[in-house]
C-alpha cells in the first residue's frame, strides 16, 4: 500500500512541472502566496494551493503536515522581510536615532501598502496557535528587536525621552502599524490613497510620533 501511494504521488508530481530538490516548497510558497493576496488566507485551502501549484494535494504533505504550516512559513518570512527592510534603513539613514526610527516606520508602512494581505497573516488570527510554530514567534521577537534598538540607541544619545523602553517601542510600533493598516484597507475618508499620499501621510504622522517620543 505505501508503494502504491508513493507511486500516486510520484506520477502526480511528474505531470507538466518537475521540480528538483527544494523547488516543491518554494513553489507550494508562491501559490499560496498568491491565492492569499487574492482571497485572504482564510478562504484558501491547502488542496487548492496544491492545485495552483501544479501538485496533487498528497505531494504537499511532503513539506507541510497542514495550511497552519504553510501559513506559519509565509508569515516568517515577511517578518524577516521586515526585519532585513528595518536594518538596511538603519544603515543607510544619517541623523542619528531619532531619524532611522522614522525611516523604519515610513518604510513599515509602504510594506504593508504594497502587501496588505501579508501583513494580514503576520498580525491576523489565521495562524491559530503561534506556539506550534517556534521560528515564527522568534521572527516576530526579532523584529520588536529591531525597533527596541533603535529606541534604545535614541535614549542614550539623549534624542528620545527616558522611559521603558518596551513601551516607547510599542507606541512607536502601534501608530505605524495601525497607519499601515488603514491606508491598507483604503479605509481613509476623503482621501485617495495612492503612492504620493501613502509618502506624504506617513512621513507627517511618523514625525509627529517622534517629535511625541522626543525629550522633554
Amino acid at each position: 500500500m505505501a508503494r502504491a501511494h508513493a507511486a500516486a504521488d510520484a506520477a502526480a508530481d511528474s505531470g507538466k512541472t518537475r521540480y528538483h530538490h527544494g523547488d516543491l516548497k518554494n513553489a507550494l510558497q508562491a501559490a499560496a502566496s498568491a491565492l492569499i493576496a487574492q482571497r485572504g488566507a482564510e478562504a484558501v485551502s491547502l488542496r487548492e494551493i496544491s492545485q495552483a501549484a501544479g501538485v496533487s494535494h498528497a505531494a504537499a504533505y511532503r513539506h507541510y503536515a497542514d495550511k497552519q504550516a504553510l501559513l506559519a512559513d509565509l508569515a516568517e518570512a515577511g517578518f524577516r522581510e521586515l526585519i532585513a527592510i528595518n536594518r538596511r534603513t538603519v544603515a543607510a539613514t544619517a541623523g542619528g536615532p531619532a531619524a532611522q526610527l522614522q525611516a523604519c516606520g515610513r518604510a513599515y508602512v509602504r510594506f504593508g501598502v504594497r502587501q496588505p494581505q501579508l501583513l494580514q497573516l503576520m498580525f491576523g488570527a489565521a495562524i491559530t496557535d503561534w506556539q506550534a510554530h517556534p521560528s515564527l514567534a522568534g521572527a516576530s521577537a526579532a523584529l520588536a528587536d529591531t525597533l527596541s534598538d533603535v529606541v534604545k540607541a535614541g535614549q542614550a544619545s539623549g534624542a528620545l525621552r527616558e522611559g521603558d523602553v518596551g513601551d516607547l517601542t510599542l507606541t512607536a510600533w502601534s501608530l505605524v502599524h495601525g497607519l499601515a493598516l488603514l491606508m491598507a484597507g483604503r479605509r481613509i475618508p476623503q482621501a485617495a490613497v495612492d503612492a504620493a499620499f501613502v509618502r506624504r501621510a506617513s512621513q507627517r504622522c511618523v514625525a509627529l510620533l517622534i517629535d511625541g517620543l522626543g525629550r522633554r
